[in-house]
């Protein structure tokens, strides 16, 4: 038996998620530990999503909630810097509470993800049992049991937690991919991230709604990283993977970027992060 009891703050970003809704609140009610906070942004549903939050009155397992109603003259679904700004205002809402000082654990939870029910008490142990990791997040699944990702060591961003220290003194950046930009930001200030494998969340196939891999070639340009590092990945898509479209577009997509001189991270610490970035994998630094 343990006296732990952390206090955990978690931000939700949601659009058009009526068919998940009530099954997002009853896994949340479910969880084995308590959350202190829940932000709930929602931006220009269409589907009946607001109204039901509008008559939300409050959650059970959830100490403090709010709901933030955010609209965009682009309404279409993004996961760049649109999706980023919707997380940065659920942070900025808690970096303004009396008891942001007081938090142990920051975190992500989208409305389509569904944690098993001692999720977070797996996580928080593991984070307190390990003072050098400062994010961390389980692993995601589909319903039918099938694993999202090959990368089984990437902090999925649907799911993750940060250690409250490691979020103050890393923080969270508006930047396209903001997922791989906050693990880079914890990085440079000396913290390392790793998935914990016996956590487990479950939720709809990834990339189901997200850009495609020429979009994933400018955002790999936009992060700094190397034509060498570009073209050793597409090579492994399409060689080793066997994913020839995949692999030839990634590659399409740095070098378009590259050639029309697309906007790149201005922090120059981030940039030097991705250029080092395949030297650093292969060294383990992080």
């Amino acid at each position: 038996m343990t006296d732990f009891k952390p206090s955990i703050a978690l931000v939700t970003p949601l659009k058009d998620e009526i068919d998940n809704i009530e099954k997002f609140f009853s896994n949340i009610s479910s969880q084995s530990i308590p959350i202190k906070c829940l932000i709930i942004v929602e931006n220009d549903s269409s589907d009946g999503s607001k109204e039901y939050l509008n008559k939300l009155t409050s959650i059970k397992n959830v100490e403090h909630s709010k709901l933030i109603n955010i609209n965009f003259e682009d309404t279409s679904y993004r996961v760049g810097k649109k999706y980023a700004t919707i997380i940065n205002t659920g942070f900025q809402y808690i970096q303004n509470t009396p008891f942001y000082n007081t938090l142990d654990y920051i975190g992500i939870l989208d409305c389509d993800v569904f944690p098993e029910i001692n999720y977070y008490s797996k996580l928080t142990q593991f984070l307190k049992n390990n003072r050098e990791i400062g994010i961390s997040s389980g692993l995601t699944y589909t319903k039918e049991g099938k694993l999202h990702i090959a990368d089984t060591n990437f902090v999925r961003g649907n799911s993750r937690l940060w250690k409250a220290s490691c979020f103050r003194e890393s923080g969270y950046m508006i930047a396209f991919t903001a997922d791989t930009v906050s693990i880079a930001l914890a990085h440079l200030k000396g913290w390392k991230t790793e998935t914990l494998k016996s956590a487990k969340v479950i939720s709809r196939e990834v990339n189901v709604r997200i850009a495609n891999s020429r979009n994933k070639g400018y955002h790999a340009f936009y992060r700094g990283h190397t034509l060498t590092y570009i073209f050793f990945k597409s090579l492994f898509l399409i060689v080793i993977k066997g994913k020839f479209k995949m692999g030839y577009e990634f590659f399409v997509g740095y070098v378009s970027s590259w050639v029309n001189r697309m906007p790149r991270i201005e922090n120059k610490h981030l940039r030097k992060y991705f250029q080092f970035y395949m030297f650093n994998k292969l060294i383990k630094k992080y």
